[in-house]
């Protein structure tokens, strides 16, 4: 099997992924080419420093942290001509019971920017075909107890690793 072109890292700024961030930084695992963070332009102000305080830690050990977007959700959300990405908003039913909406924004909002700049940084920017043998690592901040949400990359340019498992 060929070794990954590069080795990126999907940082959500949460507790897994950042941790793996910290392990990278510390030589404690293989550093990353990028960390890469998919702004929805509406997460809480709090994550927003929390992603400061990693790039001033991951600069100096030769991390950058490639910010990417597809927008604006919220504004996104309340453009009547935009179409609506729908989010887990909370809701309850007409008897009391509570439920959540179908989520579409993860794979919008998260999943395919970053996706789009991995294909990038492996040369081969969307519409071009990525050859067979060209394909990056991506770790994924999934621990043991959520593995149930470990899976394999949809696309045949990325191959997710775990870590944390």
């Amino acid at each position: 099997m060929t070794a990954p072109l590069a080795r990126f890292l999907s940082l959500g700024a949460g507790i897994q992924s950042s941790a793996l961030l910290l392990l990278a930084v510390q030589g404690r695992i293989p550093a990353f080419d990028a960390a890469v963070f998919s702004d929805t332009g509406w997460e809480p102000a709090a994550v927003y420093s929390h992603l400061r305080r990693l790039e001033g830690l991951a600069a100096p050990a030769g991390i950058p942290i490639v910010r990417v977007s597809a927008g604006n959700i919220r504004d996104d959300a309340l453009d009547p001509a935009h179409r609506f990405a729908s989010m887990p908003l909370f809701t309850l039913g007409p008897n009391g019971e509570k439920g959540m909406a179908r989520r579409q924004c993860t794979s919008e909002y998260k999943i395919r920017p970053i996706k789009s700049e991995v294909r990038r940084r492996l040369g081969y920017p969307h519409p071009a075909r990525v050859p067979a043998s060209v394909f990056a690592q991506m770790a994924i901040g999934i621990s043991v107890d959520e593995v149930h949400r470990a899976r394999d990359a949809d696309v045949g340019y990325m191959r997710n690793v775990f870590p944390l498992i």
